[in-house]
């Protein structure tokens, strides 16, 4: 199960690499940043939307039913994506890529902590962690050069192979009455979360899909087109409406997507927001920097990958150190410690500028990297050890939910003000920069603004995570 867990996190892992294809995709379809960004909001969107359901699905089927749907999911978007003609059949395929991300970040870490005794939680998720940012080294050192040779549809192609494998070990792997329990040692004994005689909450997680399409499309395309138009302010004002209609639902729900008992718990509250604080300081990385790479220092996607690459080995490296210290010290100094090393690191790559040497992003980026690894680490550690075994799959979602809500509102959000930094300083107002200048003064100020995120989810997690058990 350890190999199906650690494939199903390199897989979602992946899409790292189209981060390193953006500007080839940008240049490919003829458009500009704003638009290469739905490839982007569009799939976080929808994956943050399903994560929950995906997680309850699995506490009520088992985690094997969703793993496999979800790998073949993924296999069959890879085909597609990377036979895509245009932008927007791309950004379509990305919906369904999203399916199938969506339920393999919702069950990889659940079958992991299954694998690992309770004692060990920490080295289960510092395992887990690793996976990810293998998987993220791996897609990020490979696209570089799979985009140079053979432009973008390859960072899709290329997961082909992996896909198939993935689904193969699934197969055989994960035992078939495996459910979301935590049993390392019986495995294939039904556990209380299989609730058979209890429907899913079907309802629940179709409005909380709506809900997030609804609030990060509305962000989005209020960024794009104008936030007077008809569409944005009927999307925005629909999400108020879905978050009630949600809340109403889920209270008399026989078996919630997320059970209010959960919700109250300190452990779970204080994971879920250091997580969204987390990525939401950090994801600017993913889609800012690389067009600070190409165009302000001059260089190439195989540079680009590099430097990305060099994040993620930084995080494998700092995750299982980081799950082994939570076993020994507690999650709070290491959870806390990371979020500041993420700060510091941010900081540092705010001062980056066009003639910076190429080791200062790499120094920044690697440091980034290292918070990120104990953060994540000791984030899953608290979360896991603070729920019920039987909820192992609807926490794993919860915290793929906060993460992929962090990285789209940074999205949203971060790149609204990177536009209007933008649009400042080239304007008269703001001194009337050039482009270049411009986009180096306004991608300086948005970094600042994530590491100040970093610094408040530190303080956050210090304050307020405690040792699950204690």
């Amino acid at each position: 199960m350890g190999s199906a867990a650690a494939l199903g996190m390199v897989l979602a892992s992946l899409d790292f690499s189209v981060n390193v294809a953006l500007p080839a995709i940008r240049d490919a379809f003829d458009t500009d940043l704003a638009a290469v960004q739905w490839v982007i909001v569009v799939f976080i969107a929808t994956r943050a939307g399903l994560a929950l359901g995906a997680g309850a699905f699995a506490d009520r089927f088992g985690l094997r039913m969703v793993y496999i749907f979800g790998t073949v999911t993924y296999l069959a978007a890879m085909v597609c994506l990377s036979l895509s003609p245009t932008l927007e059949v791309m950004v379509g395929f990305r919906v369904l890529q999203a399916l199938g991300t969506g339920c393999l970040y919702s069950t990889a870490p659940a079958i992991a902590a299954a694998v690992f005794p309770a004692h060990r939680r920490g080295l289960s998720m510092g395992f887990t962690s690793a996976c990810l940012a293998l998987g993220m080294v791996a897609s990020t050192l490979a696209a570089g050069p799979l985009v140079a040779v053979f432009d973008w549809p390859a960072v899709y192609a290329g997961r082909i192979p992996l896909t198939a494998l993935a689904l193969a070990v699934g197969i055989v792997a994960v035992p078939g009455r495996l459910a979301a329990t935590g049993l390392a040692a019986t495995g294939l004994e039904d556990g209380p979360g299989r609730s058979r005689g209890q429907r899913f909450d079907l309802l629940g997680a179709a409005l909380a899909l709506s809900l997030l399409l609804c609030l990060m499309i509305g962000l989005r395309l209020g960024q794009a087109i104008g936030w007077a138009t008809p569409a944005v302010i009927a999307l925005l004002v629909a999400a108020p409406l879905l978050l009630g209609a949600l809340i109403r639902v889920e209270r008399r729900a026989e078996s919630p997507m997320l059970p209010g008992a959960l919700v109250r718990l300190k452990g779970f509250q204080t994971a879920t927001v250091a997580m969204f604080l987390g990525h939401f300081s950090q994801f600017a990385i993913w889609f800012i920097f690389p067009f600070y790479v190409t165009d302000s220092l001059g260089r190439g996607p195989v540079t680009l990958g590099i430097m990305l690459a060099t994040m993620s080995a930084s995080n494998i490296v700092s995750s299982p150190a980081g799950g082994w210290l939570c076993d020994r010290w507690g999650v709070r100094p290491v959870g806390a410690v990371g979020l500041a090393g993420v700060a510091v690191g941010l900081l540092a790559m705010s001062q980056l500028d066009g003639q910076s040497a190429i080791w200062h992003p790499a120094a920044a980026i690697a440091v980034v990297g290292l918070g990120v690894g104990w953060f994540q680490s000791a984030a899953y550690a608290l979360m896991l050890g603070s729920v019920p075994a039987e909820r192992y799959g609807t926490a794993s979602g919860a915290m793929s939910l906060a993460q992929a809500s962090g990285t789209v509102l940074c999205v949203a959000v971060v790149g609204a003000i990177f536009a209007v930094l933008n649009d400042y300083y080239a304007g008269g107002s703001g001194g009337g920069a050039t482009a270049g200048a411009a986009f180096l003064l306004a991608y300086r100020d948005v970094f600042r603004i994530g590491a100040a995120t970093a610094a408040i989810a530190a303080g956050w997690f210090a304050l307020l995570a405690r040792q699950p058990g204690r």
